[in-house]
């Protein structure tokens, strides 16, 4: 398997080697034990020194690897080493050069299902993005915002100033623009109700959260977030017992009907780590197992034109239940 880091963050990169040092490649052995990094000369003092594998350095990448690959200098290459790749991050102009080093075969969804699965040090850490996270919503201040974008820079602020990366960009809205599942800011006057979806990385991991604030307590929009949120928690208690993602978005539309609302325009949810959007996959197409070590994120939601609401979740499975951070 070859794997590279460009110049950005790869997440089966890291999540293989370790480490998170820019236009270096991770060459793993069958067994997946054998590790080696190959970086440029100017990252070979940082590679070696957290690394835990061969450290091989390089002037010239591709000559670099076909040494690597091939054991020996060759003046020709034949094409008779083969290995895999991860076509759902590698550009296509690194993967064309790779190419003519090795027969590549793509194996991005076998490093999709090989991250699904979380040990206690990747669920500790979500835990403390999805801690974070919370605090930025408790932190803001709506009459200070006065604005969409207000509301966006104090997300924003709070984010450097906890020293923190934004998992993605914030999707905050009010009144009939919360009706666009992924809308843009702008300078919107906040009305009586705002939603806000949003999530830091807390040592590369990520969180995934949306919550809704009804400022005026019109008591139909408070019956329907109750009803959203009760959906997301039935759903939450049920993980445990239901075997596939096609299980839980059965049960998401049949919770949403049951509630009288709208069917859904989005999947129920996915999985997270690394990555904001990750194995396993929940939607009625889905044979994505849900096993013990997934965390997922859940986010019942209904859209009028008036208006919508979505609450969402970050959870965890295992040990024969599933929890809410």
């Amino acid at each position: 398997m070859l794997l590279y880091r460009g110049d950005e963050f790869d997440s089966n990169f890291y999540y293989h080697s370790g480490v998170d040092i820019d236009h270096s490649f991770l060459l793993l052995g069958n067994d997946g034990k054998e590790k080696t990094l190959l970086t440029s000369v100017m990252n070979e003092r940082i590679a070696k020194a957290n690394f835990r594998g061969k450290v091989i350095t390089y002037k010239n990448a591709l000559e670099a690897l076909t040494t690597f690959i091939y054991g020996r200098k060759v003046k020709k290459i034949n094409k008779k080493r083969k290995g895999g790749f991860d076509g759902s991050a590698m550009n296509a102009s690194m993967a064309h050069r790779l190419g003519k080093i090795c027969k590549l075969t793509d194996e991005s969804v076998k490093l999709m299902e090989m991250r699904s699965k979380k040990d206690e040090n990747e669920i500790n850490k979500t835990k403390k993005a999805v801690k974070l996270t919370k605090e930025i919503f408790d932190s803001l201040d709506f009459k200070k915002a006065k604005t969409e974008l207000g509301v966006e820079k104090q997300i924003r602020i709070a984010t450097i100033e906890m020293g923190l990366e934004q998992a993605f960009d914030p999707i905050v809205a009010t009144d009939k623009n919360t009706s666009y599942p992924h809308y843009r800011a702008q300078n919107k006057k906040l009305g009586k109700l705002i939603l806000i979806d949003y999530g830091v990385r807390w040592d590369h991991y990520c969180s995934d959260l949306t919550h809704c604030f009804i400022l005026d307590k019109d008591k139909k929009k408070l019956g329907q977030y109750e009803n959203l949120q009760n959906i997301c928690y039935e759903i939450v208690d049920s993980l445990p017992d239901l075997p596939t993602g096609k299980d839980v978005a059965q049960l998401a539309n049949q919770l949403i009907a049951k509630a009288k609302f709208p069917k859904m325009i989005h999947s129920i949810g996915h999985g997270v780590g690394l990555d904001i959007h990750e194995f396993p996959r929940l939607g009625m197409k889905s044979d994505d197992r849900i096993t013990s070590g997934n965390i997922l994120a859940i986010e019942p939601a209904f859209y009028l034109k008036q208006y919508g609401m979505r609450f969402e979740e970050t959870v965890v499975v295992r040990k024969g239940k599933a929890q809410v951070f």
